[in-house]
């Protein structure tokens, strides 16, 4: 299976996508999803950091820190899940769980170029807008692609298939890695605040 066709059943099939990772992990395609996420991801925030502050050098301090967070999220996650489904019986190994959280970031490259877009479209068209729309958009589009991809809907297949895992003990982890995730990115967002 090339990698756009595994991109495609990744997005549109998941159960498909991630029956043969016990067998195959499938880390090259995982590090071409990323990869392809991460120069995405890095894309937008140097577009954010250029709007904020009309300067080069903070948009390439934007691309690449965003572009390493998410490779270190890549390897956090990796180990939690490896860590938590050993811990409940899975039955997996470190490749199992590097190929299945990597192929899981497919759905975020969508929603990275849907921020592009939401991005480009505040920069040149709302400059002056102060309002929070499209901070409230971001922030939206981050939790479709936690619930579909990190570390939500996928990463449960994932660790159903790969890790060999009961489908409770999948679903267990992957609800209590999503709040800790969406509770982070809602009050990072500068949108909600503690008082």
């Amino acid at each position: 299976m090339n990698f756009l066709s595994r991109v495609w059943l990744v997005l549109t099939d998941p159960e498909g996508a991630t029956y043969d990772l016990y067998n195959t992990p499938q880390i090259g395609d995982a590090f071409l999803i990323v990869s392809t996420y991460a120069i995405l991801w890095g894309i937008n925030s140097a577009l954010s950091a250029m709007m904020m502050t009309d300067t080069m050098s903070m948009a390439f301090i934007g691309f690449f820190a965003s572009a390493l967070i998410v490779y270190l999220t890549w390897a956090f996650l990796t180990i939690a899940f490896r860590v938590f489904s050993a811990a409940l019986g899975g039955k997996g190994e470190l490749p199992n769980t590097v190929g299945f959280v990597g192929l899981a970031a497919a759905p975020l490259i969508l929603t990275a170029l849907l921020s592009i877009f939401v991005t480009l479209t505040h920069m040149l068209l709302f400059k002056d807008d102060q309002s929070e729309v499209f901070t409230w958009m971001r922030l939206g589009l981050s939790l479709i692609g936690m619930v579909w991809g990190w570390p939500g809907i996928l990463c449960y297949f994932g660790l159903k298939n790969s890790e060999r895992l009961d489908s409770t003990k999948a679903l267990i982890i992957v609800v209590v890695m999503f709040f800790v995730f969406a509770t982070i990115e809602v009050f990072g967002s500068g949108l909600v605040s503690i008082e």
